[in-house]
């Protein structure tokens, strides 16, 4: 479709991730803004439906575009449906000239009446241009909980995920989902690849006395614990103390967890990352103490 936005005309189009010419635009335009690899992501088959881009294009070139990405979340085992946006990324040339204003109002008219709100993460720089449209700034937090390994041998292995028994344990168990979260995400692994086939792909573990597959880094004597899948029938303490390491005092998670009375929270700080939204996720993010599981970030 072909609009005009201040006397000059662009092509506006979505989910055009199959057409290589017009992804791979994106794709650079993307890499040479945040330093993101979606051409990697689409070759290695989970860029799918769940990732929707908007976009202008002026001469067969991605000039502006951001992405729309149906969320299916879990909070205390209740369905909450939101839109998250992201991806948000303009070419210098067209900045200021209302093609972001012009691609967030078509993502509202297409999704408002399907969802129950909007979110997205705004740096410190374009929190007020976003707060034009209606998103609130939210408070997340952090929970920090002491661990230390118990010194008996444990049966830990690091998966590798372009291994096929691998990658295959990491799809069940992320459709089990993380029974230790009060805020879940599920129906997208292919966000979860996106992750961990890229900065993360090293740091994924089986944890085979307790089922579960845990997504960590280790940095000094904390652990940095993104995510847990599976693990039903044991508790996140067990097998977090299974994942830790002789030096290791403490753990960071990124998700909320169902059972807090052991975890300090505090308020998580993040200026490149601050977490705005509008519609139902404002009332609950003002009624908990929450946070947004980290790797469901787009």
């Amino acid at each position: 479709m072909e609009i005009t936005l201040e006397g000059v005309s662009y092509e506006y189009r979505t989910s055009y991730q199959e057409e290589p010419t017009a992804r791979q635009s994106l794709a650079e335009l993307t890499r040479q803004t945040f330093g993101l690899d979606l051409e990697r992501w689409y070759q290695a088959g989970h860029w799918t439906d769940k990732y929707r881009p908007y976009s202008l294009f002026r001469d067969g070139q991605v000039v502006a575009s951001l992405s729309v990405t149906p969320m299916d979340l879990r909070l205390m085992g209740r369905p909450l449906h939101l839109v998250q946006l992201g991806t948000v990324v303009s070419h210098p040339s067209v900045q200021g000239k209302g093609l972001i204003h012009f691609l967030m109002a078509r993502a509202f008219a297409d999704w408002s009446k399907q969802c129950d709100g909007f979110y997205l993460y705004a740096s410190q720089e374009t929190e007020e241009f976003f707060a034009k449209f209606g998103f609130e700034k939210l408070r997340e937090v952090r929970h920090t909980m002491p661990i230390a390994a118990d010194g008996r041998r444990h049966s830990v292995r690091r998966l590798i995920p372009e291994i096929s028994q691998d990658k295959s344990l990491i799809l069940s168990r992320y459709q089990r989902g993380n029974p230790f979260a009060l805020l879940t995400w599920e129906h997208n692994p292919g966000l979860l690849f996106f992750y961990l086939g890229s900065a993360l792909r090293e740091h994924i573990y089986y944890v085979s006395d307790c089922d579960a597959v845990v997504v960590a880094e280790y940095d000094g004597n904390t652990l940095l614990c993104h995510e847990v899948l599976g693990g039903s029938g044991h508790t996140l303490s067990e097998i977090l103390t299974q994942m830790a390491r002789p030096e290791t005092e403490k753990v960071m998670l990124g998700f909320t967890p169902r059972e807090g009375a052991q975890c300090s929270v505090r308020p998580l700080r993040d200026k490149s990352a601050i977490l705005c939204a509008q519609g139902k996720a404002v009332d609950l993010f003002q009624r908990f103490q929450l946070r947004m599981p980290i790797l469901s970030h787009t």
